[in-house]
């Protein structure tokens, strides 16, 4: 394995094809013409809030990034010349608006103090620059994050075979224990899943949230986007996101993360009423005039092939790569409880693949989510009666 690489995954157009026709089996299933509930996300199915805030990329300095990365990392001075930190959306100092998505992971919808994920999509507002051609849009950039730095599954025929377990749950109650088989003879993926789900947050607008996945800094020159999934691509760079809660005032202290307390859980889980308790925390907290919740965006650097690309159950060691901090993200005072809002919310079209060239999502997860996404987002925004339109506030 090098340095900056993806590989390619035996029979990744197979598995890809097969999970492009599995996708839309699932959509038709959960949302086809004998129901009449409005088309949502196959997965993060649960909307708590659509959020405004706004992302301030730093003028950090290069240099010293790259100092730091010197005396703590693996990389060597050769390596280290050919990075170029200073574009894309790094390349200048600017404030962003940006709309923010929380949801829960989940297939379907469930109470909240059910074990989850909990994801933050980031839809970052007029992004110059030269386009991905898998983009949806034209000026935005988004990042999608989740408060577990890894993903529990580690390969596209993987991801096929559990979404399969997970589809043909759905099509008869003898069959609902599909999923739990399939974790039960996969282990290390249901450890995977367990440990993932242990993060039981007070407060989404106080959390952390990793990429899990891979992204380049740069492309070479002689990249070619056809060669992806056929053979081993090089980049200039490849880094992961983070978006780490600090103090809304200097010197911007990290906020440790704080548990929803156990007797809330348990008061919640015997009540008979449903459990939208991030939802409502969050309407709360941004309703008081003062609100103000900040955190650093960060980017991690990959220092050695032993962290891997492709294989995203895998988190990247901060000790041996830390976190660099490039901009800041803030959410203010708003109200978020209206049905134009919750609209905009369930509408929302987010993916990886939305953005910059020189950000392409890599590795083999990305590469099956930009198979996936868009039949997705097609699918719904059709059942839904939505001219999916760009926001550009």
């Amino acid at each position: 394995m090098k340095l900056f690489t993806e590989y390619p995954e035996k029979d990744e157009f197979k598995y890809s094809s097969l999970m492009s026709e599995l996708a839309t089996k699932r959509m038709e299933n959960l949302y086809g013409d004998r129901t009449k509930e409005p088309a949502k996300r196959d997965t993060h199915t649960k909307t708590h809030a659509a959020v405004q805030g706004t992302l301030e990329i730093f003028d950090f300095d290069e240099a010293v990034i790259k100092q730091e990365l010197s005396d703590r990392t693996s990389l060597t001075a050769d390596q280290l010349a050919t990075i170029s930190l200073k574009q894309g959306l790094f390349a200048q100092a600017k404030q962003y608006p940006v709309w923010l998505r929380f949801a829960n992971g989940a297939f379907s919808i469930k109470n909240d103090y059910e074990p989850d994920t909990r994801s933050m999509a980031v839809k970052i507002i007029g992004v110059e620059g030269e386009r991905l051609t898998e983009s949806h849009e034209l000026k935005t950039q988004d990042i999608i994050v989740h408060n577990v730095e890894y993903f529990f599954v580690k390969t596209i025929k993987d991801f096929y075979s559990f979404f399969l377990a997970v589809y043909r749950s759905g099509l008869s109650p003898l069959l609902k224990l599909y999923p739990l088989i399939w974790l039960l003879l996969h282990p290390n993926e249901f450890s995977y899943l367990r440990n993932g789900f242990k993060r039981v947050p007070k407060h989404l607008l106080t959390e952390r949230y990793w990429s899990a996945s891979a992204y380049s800094l740069g492309l070479k020159p002689d990249f070619d986007p056809t060669k992806t999934s056929v053979e081993p691509v090089e980049y200039p760079a490849v880094i992961k996101y983070a978006f780490t809660p600090v103090s809304s005032q200097p010197p911007h202290q990290p906020i440790p993360f704080q548990e929803r307390p156990q007797t809330e859980l348990k008061r919640a889980k015997a009540s008979r009423s449903e459990d939208n308790y991030y939802r409502e925390d969050i309407i709360q907290a941004l309703a008081n005039p003062d609100a103000e919740y900040t955190w650093d965006f960060q980017i991690q650097f990959q220092t050695s092939p032993e962290m891997s690309i492709d294989d995203t159950t895998i988190p990247w060691n901060e000790e041996e790569s830390p976190f660099f901090t490039v901009g800041r993200l803030t959410v203010k005072h708003q109200n978020v409880h209206s049905p134009q809002e919750d609209d905009f919310g369930e509408n929302l079209r987010l993916s990886p693949w939305n953005g910059l060239a020189v950000h392409r999502p890599i590795g083999a997860i990305n590469r099956l989510r930009g198979v996936v996404y868009p039949i997705v987002a097609e699918y719904r925004h059709k059942k839904r009666g939505i001219k999916y339109q760009e926001p550009t506030i």
